[in-house]
């Protein structure tokens, strides 16, 4: 059982709801708000009076009771921690006196309903029968997507028959009113990828160069590869009957939305895990309509880079919680894994965060791979056409120079590797020369991207790990 001593700036900002409650917060606590400022003498309660405009001031606490931490307030506000939560626990941190007192009534009665709840469930009493599959609508749902793919097709092969120069405003218009039935068939991803087939059709200029046409080319080749591999995924478990969802990639890619619980059902999850992460960037994917708050962690036991995606459709914004960058070491109890191969995505339900140490950053270099490794590695990912753009790798090095035309070279031993950015942190490389001077050895990490008109591998650089930190970029 957690207390108000594992309250910190970090967690304070990863319970808020969106910026403006922080923002909000930090006045209410900058300009003292809560003139009752408590605490239950075990520490696992504070709580507070916090007043405003209002006649009555509103009670507001912090619950370390449970397995997670139980917000109220009697504020109207639906966000759960609101503003005076977040602030009380400011207060806390900012080192306020908080007296010792008697744990109010209501609070105890709660305490009660949940133990007892908890109870139940731990004796099966409460158990509830788990909700059969409904398979008849899942065949249905994969027959809508097999018609969807088809349409898809279609786009495909028209424009490739007609020419990518052909394809004037009309069609584009045409192309689009097409794409957005894919989202009547279940068919994010091709969706997806039209979209950006799409766009990158509309901006090619009266003479492309290579370049802009190689581009959509390898979007339609990866389109196709889609549209293959998930009518075969599709036919395939039409014939079988076995409609659910399987350990296959597919499922997401076509739209399916993954469950804590069907994860685990598959094993699809570790236990006692330790996460350092290594990166965090916020990504407006315009072709899929959302921001995803992207980050890259590293199993401190097994040297595994996983991502979290915080995926936020642009119609929702104002109803899903940002994430942002974590600093702290992360002990994840259940981790549940998404389905792939290098980089999957992972989720948990609660993990306890504390400061991280020189000791964390020592074992995360030592997890670190040569640039030959690495390499071998990401040529195997990207082969997939359904695999991400790029190989997130942590690589060591020992010098960081500079070729005749600028570009960054990263070098480990006799082993080099040219220094590129990318779309996802457009100025790292800059910032890295920056500081190059001051680095003398460690570990970068990264993507490692393949360039069609070099015939080659470049890494793009998101931060530098040393024995006592991580440099984000």
């Amino acid at each position: 059982m957690a207390d108000a001593r594992s309250i910190t700036e970090e967690f304070i900002s990863s319970s808020a709801v969106n910026p403006s409650a922080l923002s909000n917060a930090k006045k209410i606590s900058s300009s003292g708000g809560f003139r009752k400022l408590c605490r239950s003498a075990d520490e696992t309660l504070i709580f507070g009076d916090c007043y405003g405009s209002g006649s009555k001031p509103y009670n507001a606490s912090v619950d370390f009771s449970g397995d997670a931490p139980v917000f109220r307030c009697s504020c109207p506000s639906r966000q759960i921690p609101c503003k005076h939560c977040l602030a009380l626990m400011y207060d806390w941190t900012a080192k306020k006196e908080f007296t010792v007192e008697d744990i109010p009534e209501d609070i105890e009665r709660k305490r009660e309903k949940i133990e007892k709840r908890a109870e139940k469930a731990a004796s099966g009493e409460a158990a509830k029968a788990p909700s059969k599959p409904n398979k008849s609508a899942a065949e249905k749902k994969l027959k809508k997507q097999r018609e969807g793919l088809d349409l898809a097709d279609s786009f495909v092969h028209d424009i490739l028959a007609n020419g990518i120069g052909s394809v004037n405003k009309a069609a584009c218009a045409r192309y689009s009113s097409l794409a957005k039935q894919l989202g009547d068939h279940y068919l994010p991803e091709p969706q997806a990828i039209m979209n950006e087939i799409i766009g990158a059709v509309s901006l090619l200029s009266e003479q492309p160069d290579d370049k802009e046409v190689n581009n959509i080319i390898a979007l339609c080749v990866r389109l196709s590869s889609v549209i293959k591999k998930s009518r075969a995924y599709i036919d395939s478990k039409l014939v079988s009957g076995e409609v659910l969802p399987e350990d296959n990639i597919l499922y997401e890619e076509m739209g399916g939305v993954w469950k804590l619980s069907q994860l685990k059902e598959l094993g699809l999850f570790r236990e006692d895990t330790s996460l350092l992460q290594l990166s965090f960037a916020r990504i407006d994917e315009e072709s899929r309509k959302t921001i995803i708050d992207e980050g890259y962690w590293i199993d401190l036991d097994t040297g595994d880079i996983f991502r979290t995606d915080n995926i936020r459709p642009y119609k929702a914004l104002k109803y899903i919680r940002s994430d942002d960058a974590r600093f702290e070491l992360y002990k994840v109890r259940e981790l549940y894994l998404y389905p792939g191969t290098l980089n999957r995505r992972i989720r948990w339900e609660d993990a306890e965060s504390v400061p991280a140490e020189p000791g964390d950053y020592k074992r995360v270099l030592s997890k670190a791979e040569t640039i030959s490794a690495a390499v071998r590695k990401a040529k195997n990912e990207l082969k997939n056409t359904l695999s991400r753009p790029y190989a997130a790798v942590l690589v060591s090095f020992d010098t960081i120079g500079y070729a005749a035309d600028g570009h960054g070279v990263l070098g480990c031993g006799e082993e080099t590797i040219a220094l590129r950015d990318s779309k996802y942190y457009p100025s790292a490389c800059a910032t890295l020369k920056l500081i190059s001077g001051s680095l003398s050895g460690g570990a970068v990490f990264g993507g490692l991207f393949y360039d069609a008109d070099q015939h080659s591998l470049y890494l793009s650089p998101f931060s530098v790990v040393t024995g006592n930190d991580i440099i984000r970029l």
